[in-house]
């Protein structure tokens, strides 16, 4: 399979298992306008296998698209194939870690003199090699070295900008961010799942949502098929109901944090609505509920 691209466009259907208890409201469709983007600021992006979002990136004088994975915390990944297809020299290794915190891989890194994102170079890069047979490889926000991003999948745009956002935006209300010392672009926010409160980390790399097995415990999640049903789980106040989400130990993500993250928001769910992450001001936006 040629995994290199010079300009293709392509998407995959995604089987999702939520419903939207209150929809976002009104015609979103001028979102860049409302938060204050020029049009450079904006591309179009594609949707993959798995509904995950992916956006065009230049390697060298290549141009492949990526995983644009909100989770990733390592930096620019390729898989193995790509990785040796572009022709990279390893300086060094890396280990790959799972929720729990135990080590499943140790993989090379190696250095690209030229990468590109959003019509703007941003210098050389080290590359990690990752393992995941079917994804060519991941791109994280931090790497988009932007104050803030918005990402829709529903009009496949992505946005990243630097210029302050609008205190208040019609249409849209703010969440507070919960912020790690550790990994400053992990998206962490405050919700509820079936009334508790929880910190959830927003993962556009996850397909289904996930949910802490102690906590699905707790709340005595009633088990289905491949999952637990979840009949509200709410951020801001949008709200959902989940049909089968996945027990996931997310624990070791990121300890120091003085609450654990007890759920992740995948790509089910935030395909759903348009959304910001302001970094700047510790902020995320999402729409209003109808």
């Amino acid at each position: 399979m040629r995994l290199l691209k010079q300009s293709a466009r392509g998407c995959a259907a995604l089987a999702l298992m939520i419903h939207l208890g209150c929809a976002p409201s009104g015609d979103e469709s001028d979102w860049p306008d409302a938060f204050g983007y020029s049009s450079s600021e904006v591309i179009s992006i594609e949707i993959g296998s798995f509904g995950f979002p992916k956006i065009p990136i230049i390697i060298g004088d290549h141009e492949v698209f990526l995983t644009f994975d909100t989770g990733n915390m390592v930096g620019v990944s390729l898989n193995t194939e790509l990785f040796d297809q572009l022709g990279l020299s390893p300086v060094r290794t890396w280990n790959r870690f799972d929720g729990a915190g135990d080590i499943v891989a140790t993989l090379r890194v190696g250095e690209a003199r030229r990468i590109g994102v959003l019509g703007r170079e941003i210098g050389k890069k080290e590359i990690h090699e990752h393992d995941h047979p079917m994804l060519t490889g991941l791109f994280g926000p931090a790497d988009l070295e932007a104050g803030h991003f918005t990402l829709d999948y529903g009009t496949r745009r992505l946005a990243a900008g630097s210029a302050q956002l609008p205190q208040a935006i019609p249409g849209y209300q703010s969440v507070p961010l919960v912020r790690s010392d550790h990994f400053p672009t992990l998206i962490l926010v405050r919700g509820t799942i079936e009334g508790r409160s929880v910190v959830m980390q927003l993962d556009t790399g996850k397909s289904r949502t996930v949910v802490n097995p102690d906590l699905a415990a707790d709340l005595d999640l009633r088990k289905v098929k491949h999952g637990v049903r979840i009949d509200s789980l709410q951020i801001g106040d949008l709200s959902f109901s989940i049909r089968s989400a996945k027990e996931v130990d997310q624990t070791a993500i990121a300890p120091e944090l003085s609450e654990t993250i007890l759920a992740g928001i995948g790509s089910d769910i935030l395909s759903q609505f348009i959304w910001t992450v302001d970094y700047d001001t510790g902020l995320f936006w999402l729409p209003v509920a109808e």
